[in-house]
């Protein structure tokens, strides 16, 4: 932003401070340089479009690329239901991949209509195989989410956790301080003398 206010700056400088010229031109002048500024306002406006929006927009229909449909697609491409590229446009191509998930999850079938607890249970199920899931069962694709939903709607049996019982603890032997022993000096006893 800087640089453009600097360049605009410097312009209007350049055009106070040089005295202006007569200039004449014929119309082949005149046609020539409307084809050139048609031509480099056609390539800075085309330039725009396509520099400083690729993250939000593609495809060709405009409508703003969203993180659920990017979500979307990287986990029906991740189960086997081939979106197509992800760049979160829900088109044909994710509408036919959303229909075979829902036939396939036994839900409604209808791409346009895709409920938000059928994101989370797709959303929830990719989460879990990338995290472990996979690697615990073995699965991939759309086994991996049969096994999910599977485990999801099986009943739920209280986990029974063994803990061992504890190693019977031995007592220590503890040292209890005494106050000293006190030694008494006793004089010895006297041989009794002996008369006789």
């Amino acid at each position: 932003m800087l640089i453009k206010s600097l360049t605009a700056a410097t312009f209007a400088v350049a055009l106070a401070a040089v005295p202006a010229q007569e200039a004449r031109a014929d119309a082949g002048d005149i046609v020539g340089g409307l084809i050139v500024g048609g031509l480099i306002g056609a390539a800075i406006a085309n330039g725009n479009n396509g520099g400083g929006n690729r993250g939000t927009t593609s495809g060709g229909g405009g409508i703003p690329a969203s993180q659920m449909g990017r979500d979307t697609q990287t986990a029906l491409n991740y189960f086997g239901f081939n979106a197509g590229a992800v760049d979160g446009q829900i088109g044909n191509g994710t509408r036919q991949a959303i229909e075979r998930y829902q036939l396939v999850m036994g839900f409604p079938v209808n791409g346009r209509e895709y409920a938000t607890y059928q994101y989370d249970q797709l959303m929830q199920a990719y989460y879990w195989g990338l995290n472990g899931g996979s690697a615990q069962t073995g699965l991939v694709g759309q086994p991996l989410l049969m096994a999910y939903r599977d485990a999801q709607l099986a009943p739920q049996q209280p986990q029974v956790v063994v803990v061992p019982a504890p190693a019977p603890v031995q007592p220590v032997p503890q040292v209890v301080a005494q106050p000293p022993v006190q030694t008494i000096i006793v004089p010895a006893p006297q041989p009794a003398a002996s008369n006789k």
